[in-house]
């Protein structure tokens, strides 16, 4: 590993960047890379406070959580599809209709809610308005 410049040389890099000089011909004058000169003057700017800093632990740490979240919504999306097929190949369809009553009473989508369980094909929701307030009030079909 190359050993770190000294903080003088930075700092008189920096200066020349300051003086109007372009990061290109500065670090080409020095013998460094434009990316090195680029990360001193980032890091200079922030601690400066004329930049603000990435909060990148905090964000990454969010950002992680919220991947891992996803994946568990995921899977259970997939265990809930499995779950369904099952219930449309065990469940009547009446009784398919008073699961989607509940569901609807627990703000779920009455169309998403159909579809999901099999209540109803592909198509249209037009059928799906009687039997739901049937089941809803609990007379038979």
């Amino acid at each position: 590993m190359p050993k770190p410049y000294p903080p003088e040389f930075r700092r008189r890099a920096l200066d020349l960047v300051d003086s109007g000089r372009t990061v290109r011909d500065v670090a080409a004058a020095i013998g460094i890379a434009e990316s090195c000169l680029y990360s001193w003057r980032s890091k200079d700017l922030i601690a400066r406070g004329l930049k603000p800093a990435l909060p990148s632990k905090i964000a990454s740490a969010e950002l992680d959580a919220a991947h891992a979240r996803t994946r568990e919504l995921e899977d259970e999306v997939k265990i809930l599809r499995k779950a369904a097929a099952a219930v449309e190949a065990v469940v009547p369809p009446k009784d398919r209709f008073r699961l989607v009553a509940e569901l609807a009473e627990d703000g779920v989508p009455v169309k998403q809610a159909c579809l999901s369980l099999g209540a109803l094909d592909r198509g249209s929701t037009k059928h799906v308005d009687a039997p739901l307030r049937r089941a809803r009030s609990g007379t038979p079909g």
